[in-house]
């Protein structure tokens, strides 16, 4: 998870170059342009805006989705007959289950290669833990983390941060992002009205409640591995 938490940094390092970028041209909108320079207007820094919602959704599907491969990668370290029972569904859930709504005869040899595997005693190859449907919010991140036994308890100011359902239609930030990100990414808004209604200092605010929140959840599944508490608890302290 070290190599997680220092990719979130390097990130939130790049999303907050970006935001500086974006005040800097917002700071020439409807300047006198010399000769043969493009003229800063508002649509262009509203693109720019945009293009950051985006860009932080993205640092919430790239951290989640490195981190449950991080997760599944560490525990097949220990033979399956030492994990968790929630851990044992999660790796059949990743073996087995592919996209289909039924189970049909590719889901059946991937049950029985998974027999196999199980009954040989032997570690199996790394796999990534399957995410939930739809986007990533802290909903979508909570059940996952429940899934496997994952201790998600937040500092507070984090956990208040992140929870507080203070945007539109009683949203949580997560879940704000999410839903202004699918907007943009499906076309139902233009890059530039998808964010024309938020300011950067808008923008900026939501971030410190995003990621602050990415940076626990990565903190907290880093002490899920260290403490191996995907094992069975005879065997985590044997």
């Amino acid at each position: 998870m070290i190599d997680v938490l220092s990719y979130l940094e390097e990130r939130i390092d790049e999303f907050e170059r970006h935001v500086s970028i974006a005040r800097m041209l917002e700071a020439r909108v409807d300047e006198l342009a010399g000769e043969g320079d493009i003229r800063v207007e508002v649509r262009h820094v509203n693109t720019i805006k945009s293009g950051l919602l985006i860009h932080l959704y993205n640092i919430v599907e790239a951290i989640t989705t490195r981190t449950l491969t991080t997760v599944g990668r560490t525990v097949v370290a220990d033979r399956p007959k030492r994990w968790t029972e929630a851990v044992l569904k999660e790796w059949v859930r990743a073996e087995v289950w592919g996209g289909e709504e039924r189970i049909g005869d590719g889901a059946l040899n991937r049950l029985t290669r998974v027999s196999v595997a199980l009954a040989s005693g032997e570690s199996p190859a790394a796999f990534a833990v399957k995410g939930e449907p739809g986007s990533w919010d802290d909903k979508a991140i909570k059940r996952v983390a429940d899934r496997l036994g994952c201790d998600l308890t937040l500092p507070p100011e984090i956990s208040r941060a992140a929870y507080e359902r203070v945007y539109r239609d009683e949203t949580t930030a997560m879940e704000y992002l999410a839903r202004r990100r699918n907007a943009i990414a499906h076309g139902a808004s233009t890059f530039e009205d998808g964010a024309h209604d938020l300011s950067l200092d808008d923008l900026e605010r939501l971030a410190g409640r995003v990621l602050p929140y990415l940076r626990a959840v990565s903190g907290a599944y880093k002490a899920f591995l260290e403490n191996k508490a995907y094992l069975i608890q005879e065997e985590a302290v044997a």
